[in-house]
């Protein structure tokens, strides 16, 4: 598809600049005016007057609008469809960003309008239902109702307080008929009572401020209220800030005859009572005659109001969208420049091209987009360079190391392997890659030894408990040991490959194997070693032998002839004697030279229990404790090679007691079942045997080289016997471990723990 970018230029819409600016200029005048409009019809809807003058000049504006932003609407998706058939860059985003506004503004607003439509068609008419108009014409009259009950209650009152007035005898004075009148008021909660002669006169008033009662009335109305027998009065009045109030008022007239010159002569007076109805009751009556009078003015313009909230939302609903077409618009012109450099740009490194790209400074984070799209590029090239230096520089140093590398995930599946590993193994393990190495039958060995490796990764050899899982957390996540594959061989009885393992995770998926082939190396150290016990055996034992030999033979040729019988066949006996242990501690000496080949351990089902409690029979009277764990399973050994082991231990311990402060403390002898994990849903056991002693300890260099021949702390021993124990314990496939015992600070003794992995098949 042609690609144009006019729709992003400076002649976005037109070529003339009249022409660009017409549009634009149309769509904000009209929004401001449907703007203005809208304000006016909702002041119309809520003031009476000005809906009644401007209704139909409203309403007429009203449709116009709408009219207008419809031909908007059109005409801007015209231009969108003319645009997209024209295949212009940014079209389709501005149609989408359109569409999603015209539906995030319209839908809802849909939703409202058909919601607020009913909602005011049934409101309106319920405004004005019959019920309505019957409730307001009970409240009214209610009002009316208790105005006049108010009147007639104190006009009763009224009546009452004349009656005592009248029935106060002759010569009481006016204090004496006041105090009357103020405790019936007060009897009866009158707010003011006064008292007036027929001459408008004040007699006695309630009202205690000087010139504050309420005013006498016009004679008209006391000569009317002494016609009708009393009048009352509901004046309307405003109290606290204006709020409108009622107040009830009664003139009730008083007549008292009296005789005067044998004549009746009547004197008359008149009383005013004021009361004011209470303000909560006021205004619930002020209430209803208002909403009363607004339901009469309303009830009028019934049909004009509804068109008038129609024409309201309707407008309201060509509006949103408007302003959701206007602002696709907007948005799409500035999206669609910066965008159209990204797409060019990704497409550009999809292809390879990292090289950079034109910037555009909108000042926004658009603008920010495209620079940091270029940083991001300048970056993948760096990344890019870097990765394929490190890579072929990791390829040459592993192609040409003599160890090899395996990598393998989490199911021990191969994954990768360098030269190194070919050239051990003698086959091209690029065809493992994908499977496990047990698929090939010469390698099943290697996958089993790896496997253990990485099961027993994280297992401590010689420490207990919670120690035990201290030190799990933070030492390193590495193995190593050391294998040998194809021990013996098909044709001929001698050793294979023997192999240094080293593993670790590389991550949760992935390991890493590396090893050595150390067989020329463990040839090397084998003959090392036993040419240097062979060297010393010839020093300190045979080279004496040859001297003796020869001292007995000339012995016994000096005196043959010269002794007794009985003398001379003593001597040859004794003679032959010596000459014979001679020969026989010669051979001994050989055949300790020799030792370098000694057979391999005869495996078997053993107890070690059962062992190290046959063996501690031999050390009855020596203090040693025991704790032996009954769970403990049998073990594949040697029952000779292991009892030489413990025995060697035992004495070590015994003698590193006595050469220690604590020589009272015994030795103590553990043995106990340790879990480590599964291998294959298959929970994995082993058997750890530990012997502690309460000596000094071992020197921090004794202690590195603990198993290494003649290396001793003892003044008279040879040094062999803890190499003679790791060697034993190797051929066991067993671990050795040897540390110093702490508490705090102080070394409070040495232990040796040895751990069996390999486990009677019944055991295990």
């Amino acid at each position: 598809m042609k690609i144009s970018l006019d729709f992003i230029g400076s002649n976005a819409f037109e070529k003339d600049a009249w022409k660009r600016r017409a549009l634009p200029m149309a769509m904000v005048l009209i929004g401001a005016f449907a703007l203005l409009l809208l304000a006016l019809l909702s002041i119309a809807t809520s003031n009476t007057e000005f809906f009644d003058n401007y209704f139909i000049w409203l309403y007429a504006a009203n449709v116009v609008v709408g009219i207008c932003l419809t031909l908007v609407i059109l005409t801007l998706v015209i231009v969108i469809a003319i645009r997209w058939r024209k295949g212009r860059f940014g079209t389709r985003l501005v149609a989408k960003l359109a569409m999603i506004f015209a539906l995030v503004g319209v839908v809802p607003g849909l939703i409202l309008y058909g919601v607020s439509l009913q909602f005011v068609s049934r409101s309106i008419e319920t405004w004005f239902d019959v019920q309505v108009e019957s409730a307001l014409d009970a409240g009214l009259e209610l009002g009316r109702v208790t105005l006049g009950v108010a009147q007639e209650e104190i006009l009763a009152e009224g009546n009452y307080i004349a009656e005592q007035i009248v029935q106060v005898p002759s010569g009481t004075t006016s204090d004496q008929v006041g105090a009357t009148v103020m405790k019936i008021r007060n009897q009866f909660g009158i707010q003011e009572v006064s008292l007036f002669d027929i001459r408008r006169s004040l007699i006695l008033t309630s009202e205690s401020r000087p010139n504050k009662y309420f005013p006498a009335p016009s004679p008209d109305v006391i000569a009317d209220a002494f016609k009708k027998k009393g009048i009352t009065f509901v004046d309307q009045i405003e109290v606290n800030g204006g709020q409108r109030g009622y107040r009830v008022r009664a003139i009730v007239p008083i007549v008292r005859k009296k005789q005067a010159s044998g004549k009746d002569i009547e004197d008359k007076y008149f009383l005013q009572l004021v009361r004011f109805i209470p303000e909560p009751l006021a205004k619930n009556i002020v209430a209803v005659e208002s909403a009363y009078s607004d339901y009469q003015e309303k009830s009028l313009g019934r049909t004009g109001l509804r068109k008038m909230f129609v024409g309201t939302l309707t407008l309201t609903l060509f509006f949103a969208l408007f302003v959701a077409v206007t602002l696709a618009l907007i948005l799409g012109r500035q999206l669609a420049r910066p965008l159209l450099m990204l797409l060019k740009g990704t497409q550009a490194v999809a292809q390879g091209d990292l090289s950079p790209k034109p910037e555009l400074d909108t000042g926004d984070e658009l603008g920010m987009l495209t620079r940091q799209f270029n940083v991001m590029t300048r970056q993948l090239a760096d990344t890019r360079t870097s990765l394929q230096e490190s890579k072929s520089f990791l390829e040459t140093v592993l192609g040409n190391l003599t160890a090899g590398v395996c990598i393998f995930d989490k199911n021990f599946n191969m994954v990768s392997s360098n030269a190194g590993a070919d050239r051990i193994f003698g086959q091209d393990l690029t065809q493992m890659d994908g499977h496990p190495l047990s698929d090939s039958p010469s390698l099943v060995e290697f996958d089993q030894a790896i496997k253990e490796g990485f099961a027993t990764m994280r297992l401590t050899v010689g420490i207990e408990g919670g120690q035990a899982a201290k030190d799990k957390n933070t030492s390193a996540p590495v193995w190593q040991k050391q294998i040998q594959l194809h021990s013996t061989n098909e044709f001929e009885n001698e050793p294979g490959v023997t192999l240094f393992i080293r593993g670790t995770e590389l991550t949760a998926d992935l390991r890493m194997v590396v090893f050595d082939d150390i067989t020329d190396v463990v040839s090397a150290q084998r003959s090392i070693a036993w040419s240097e016990v062979a060297r010393r055996l010839a020093h300190e034992i045979k080279n004496p032998l040859t001297p003796i030999q020869l001292s007995a033979e000339r012995l016994q040729h000096k005196l043959a002839g010269k002794l007794s019988p009985e003398q001379e066949e003593m001597m040859n006996r004794s003679t032959e004697t010596i000459i014979g242990q001679v020969q026989a501690m010669k051979q001994m000496v050989n055949d300790f030279r020799d030792f370098a080949k000694t057979p391999s351990p005869q495996l078997k089902p053993v107890s070690i229990n059962t062992l190290t409690q046959e063996i501690l029979g031999l050390y009855e009277g020596s203090p040693i404790k025991t704790q032996l764990d009954p769970r403990t399973p049998n073990i594949m050994g040697d029952p000779t090679q292991l009892r030489q082991i413990i025995h060697n231990l035992l004495q070590n311990a015994q003698d590193a007691t006595l050469e220690g402060v604590h020589q009272s403390e015994p030795v103590e002898v553990k043995t106990e079942l340790v879990p480590y994990g599964e291998l294959s849903g298959v929970p994995q056991n082993a058997v750890r045997l530990t012997i502690s002693d309460s000596g000094s300890g071992f020197p921090a260099k004794i202690l590195a080289r603990a198993f290494e021949p003649y290396v001793t702390t003892k003044s008279k021993g040879t040094g062999l016997g803890l190499a003679v124990v790791k060697k034993i314990v190797d051929d066991h496939g067993a671990k050795i471990e040897i540390r110093n015992r702490m508490q705090a600070d102080e070394v409070i003794g040495a232990k040796v723990s040895i751990l069996f992995m390999n486990l009677a098949k019944e055991a295990a």
